[in-house]
């Protein structure tokens, strides 16, 4: 029974804290997300806050946003998008990808700000960017090869994050699918990639 309620003050703490994330996102933007203001807005002390996060960056990756984001990018496999038969349409995890963003787009428009702080901008490039490409390193032997494959998985996490970046900065101009297209192209036409398997 205890536990019981161990597990609801968590929840409802949670709770708490996500809903305080995303009303100072849509009022005050990026620049207003600190520790105190968050507590403050969720009517909760630092020591609760901690008591569920290391910092403020963990909060943003744990919301329910961006775990159904990562959740939707999960499918992506360079091989199968490489040798997906429509090669004029968009990879459909990557549609996928565009689509919900445009959907929750003040929650992402707001991290995805210029404004944001490095290291949410280095979290989330490695999030969204990085980590989808890791699957590049496996069965490489040679070292000369995994140097290759890290310069090659930099260059597509950066491209990937700079793409959402400047779709959000462009106020989503062009709608998901047509973004998803052109990311699709881009990364089937990548150079760095003709010798990876």
């Amino acid at each position: 029974m205890s536990q019981n309620r161990t597990d609801l003050r968590v929840v409802r703490s949670r709770t708490l804290m996500e809903n305080a994330l995303l009303s100072i996102l849509e009022n005050k933007g990026i620049k207003g997300l600190t520790v105190k203001n968050l507590c403050e807005t969720a009517g909760i002390n630092r020591g609760t806050f901690y008591l569920h996060y290391n910092d403020i960056f963990h909060l943003i990756e744990e919301t329910v946003f961006i775990q159904e984001l990562l959740s939707v990018f999960e499918p992506l496999n360079l091989q199968k998008l490489m040798r997906y038969p429509d090669h004029e349409g968009a990879y459909p995890p990557i549609t996928k990808a565009f689509q919900y963003m445009h959907k929750h787009a003040s929650f992402f428009k707001a991290l995805f700000h210029s404004d944001a702080p490095a290291e949410l901008k280095e979290r989330l490039q490695y999030l969204v960017g990085t980590r989808l490409y890791e699957n590049l390193k496996r069965n490489q032997d040679d070292h000369s090869e995994n140097l290759f494959t890290d310069y090659a998985i930099a260059y597509l996490g950066n491209a990937q994050f700079g793409m959402i970046q400047h779709w959000f900065t462009a106020d989503r101009s062009i709608p998901p699918e047509d973004i998803a297209r052109m990311l699709t192209r881009y990364i089937r036409n990548t150079p760095c990639l003709d010798n990876e398997g």
